[in-house]
């Protein structure tokens, strides 16, 4: 979905804000120049600057370091400032000064900062953001809850920025002021993807050859039978834990709850597998193909409940084995995981709460988008697993697709096949069991959802850290 703008409202954004485009790295990870690579038709750093222009803005300060030689003549063409970062292989916040420190000499209300590893901002995210950026607050574009670029710097907050000896970056000083953030949501994937790596420059490719858009989740889940299952229990700790990509085992009774759920699944699976056997379905056609794998988190808990429903399925249902060439395996994928809590993870809440209390009670008061550095947020953890989630649907024509994960993985996988979002009222599925979507809309909403769905903003924060282990 691309968002709307107002087309005639060039003159006011150029005479309120600026861009700083940042173009100086080093781009180690992705072993080629990246502001000269090709996207959709252009280079990264021209269409950035084509796009900025579009957008309204005549202001635009490019920082370059790493090969400067190179950008020259596209900026010299361009007509846009060149800010020099001298200090280039220090990191991206010297380049973030270095581009404020040039750039806030035009005297504009804020600045739109990009990375040129983000070539697929778009003129209406640009808009989008500038309509809602004030004098004094941070603003950012988002994509379903997720941060993206550009950030609006607010003009007021660059003698902060250039007074910062860079302990934590530019995030350390964003953090500050995280409740007046304003959170822009665009709908537009464009303004998250990054070509850091070469895998990320592939997926910018095949995004643009698609359209700019993802498959949809109901076409792509089309006929298929959805199995989500939640590990089973896990070795108790002695007080209430941060455990999210903490790796604890199943406990005895956890162990026994997969085989139990073993057994459910493949009593759901009877007349499919008959109809394998038989080479017909029920309406007399011809069956979808029998499943051969069960996927899976990689952390030690959701392993071993799909080893362990894997076996059962595979000592109940022999004739599979002979119909798909082999027993049915597991594949684990770290894109299944549970959210990561970063430095809190493995440690008791009580010791979190008390030393850090001022994030602890932002995090209560906005868990969704609350993440602290080198974690994820709630959106984060969304956006990476329908990524997993997607692949697996490409890559798999099987009807009963299994995967085995964690309370926030199945909360955003099913809310999300149910057309909602990770932050939506869900009904929590228990350490132990199953929520099961059939391939039919009508059927999905009246198997999964109670009178009384449950939302996480309703809950004490040990419930919640319970629900996403």
């Amino acid at each position: 979905m691309r968002i709307g703008y107002n087309r005639d409202k060039s003159e006011e954004y150029g005479s309120r804000f600026g861009a700083v485009i940042l173009a100086a790295g080093l781009s180690s990870r992705m072993k080629a120049f990246k502001p000269l690579l090709p996207v959709d038709g252009r280079t990264a750093i021209e269409g950035l600057i084509e796009t900025a222009k579009a957008a309204g803005l005549t202001d635009i300060t490019v920082v370059t370091g790493h090969e400067r030689d190179k950008l020259a003549e596209v900026l010299a063409r361009s007509g846009v400032s060149e800010a020099f970062n001298e200090n280039y292989e220090s990191g991206m916040f010297s380049s973030v000064q270095t581009g404020l420190a040039k750039a806030g000499q035009s005297g504009k209300e804020g600045y739109l900062l990009m990375p040129v590893d983000c070539p697929l901002i778009s003129v209406s995210v640009m808009r989008a953001v500038m309509d809602r950026a004030g004098s004094d607050a941070f603003a950012v574009a988002l994509f379903e809850g997720k941060k993206g670029h550009p950030l609006y710097i607010p003009a007021c907050r660059i003698d902060e920025i250039l007074s910062s000896d860079g302990q934590g970056g530019l995030a350390a000083i964003t953090d500050r002021y995280a409740d007046s953030m304003v959170r822009v949501e665009t709908g537009e994937e464009g303004c998250i993807l990054d070509m850091d790596t070469p895998e990320g420059y592939e997926d910018i490719k095949k995004f643009v050859a698609k359209g700019f858009a993802r498959e949809k989740l109901e076409l792509l889940t089309a006929r298929k039978r959805i199995i989500l299952v939640r590990h089973g229990e896990t070795r108790q700790h002695e007080e209430p834990m941060f455990i999210g990509q903490y790796d604890v085992p199943l406990s005895d009774e956890g162990r026994e709850q997969a085989a139990k759920l073993g057994q459910e699944i493949t009593g759901l699976m009877a007349e499919d597998v008959e109809a394998e056997l038989l080479g017909m379905d029920k309406f007399g056609k011809k069956p979808m193909p029998a499943i051969e794998r069960i996927y899976c988190s990689d952390l030690a808990r959701a392993k071993e409940t799909a080893d362990i429903i894997a076996d059962e399925i595979n000592r109940t249902y022999p004739q599979l084995a002979e119909m798909t060439g082999g027993p049915i395996r597991v594949r684990a994928d770290e894109g299944l995981r549970e959210i990561s809590l970063g430095s809190w993870d493995g440690h008791p809440i009580s010791e979190i709460a008390e030393k850090y209390p001022e994030e602890y009670e932002r995090r209560g008061r906005d868990i969704y988008s609350f993440k602290i550095r080198g974690a994820e947020s709630f959106y984060d953890m969304q956006y990476r697993v329908l990524a997993a989630f997607r692949n697996i649907l490409r890559n798999d024509d099987a009807k009963d697709i299994i995967i085995v994960a964690h309370s926030g993985v199945i909360r955003a996988l099913e809310n999300n096949i149910l057309g909602k979002r990770v932050n939506d009222p869900w009904d929590p599925v228990e350490k132990g069991s199953l929520h099961m979507l059939e391939p039919f809309p009508e059927k999905q909403s009246e198997k999964v959802h109670g009178d009384k769905p449950m939302n996480m903003n309703d809950m004490t924060m040990e419930a919640v850290l319970e629900m996403y282990e």
